[in-house]
């Protein structure tokens, strides 16, 4: 245990395991469409269901932080959420992420959240704590894709690489609320 108490899974049952599920499939979908995705219509539409995606994750990541009994998790499970609504408002805004600013800011939020769940698996032993951290090294290898790699020929690279941050982000949830086997080494 590394600098505090163990803390069980602060939710257990109920709708917003059922919702971390639903999102799980919903980033698997994800994948898939944009993989198919064979025309420009098709793109957009597959991206507004990311954004969707990304606030379902928001709202469970709001709910296990109010679920919370620790200052420092509720911070970071908040913080967490808050750039998942950002990033979902820069994709709803700016579904092929052509300027430049919005795409600089996607990968920073990108890296807060990632960052937040890295910090909530090192400074806690949380349960799911494995997935936290694979969870933020997703999140933050995404965010600097992002960052760095930009522009891409096309919109697909990142919509696939947000897709696979949503499914790490969606798995981790799964564990934190009860649904799968903990990753706690």
């Amino acid at each position: 245990m590394t600098g505090g108490k163990s803390l069980s899974r602060p939710t257990s049952k109920g709708f917003w395991n059922d919702v971390s599920i639903l999102e799980i499939g919903i980033a698997l979908s994800l994948m898939l469409l944009f993989l198919l995705s064979q025309n420009f219509l098709e793109t957009i539409a597959a991206i507004y269901m990311l954004v969707a995606a990304m606030l379902f994750a928001a709202a469970v990541q709001g709910r296990v932080a109010a679920a919370s009994a620790d200052a420092l998790d509720r911070r970071l499970w908040l913080a967490s959420a808050i750039a998942s609504v950002v990033e979902a408002i820069i994709l709803f805004v700016d579904p092929l992420l052509g300027n430049r600013d919005a795409v600089m800011a996607m990968a920073a939020f990108l890296a807060v959240g990632a960052g937040a769940r890295l910090t909530l698996a090192l400074a806690r032993n949380h349960a799911g704590r494995g997935w936290l951290y694979l969870s933020g090294a997703v999140g933050m290898a995404v965010a600097l894709a992002i960052a760095f790699v930009w522009p891409f020929a096309s919109i697909l690279p990142a919509a696939q690489s947000l897709t696979l941050d949503l499914l790490a982000v969606a798995t981790m949830l799964v564990s934190v609320t009860g649904k799968v086997p903990l990753c706690t080494k």
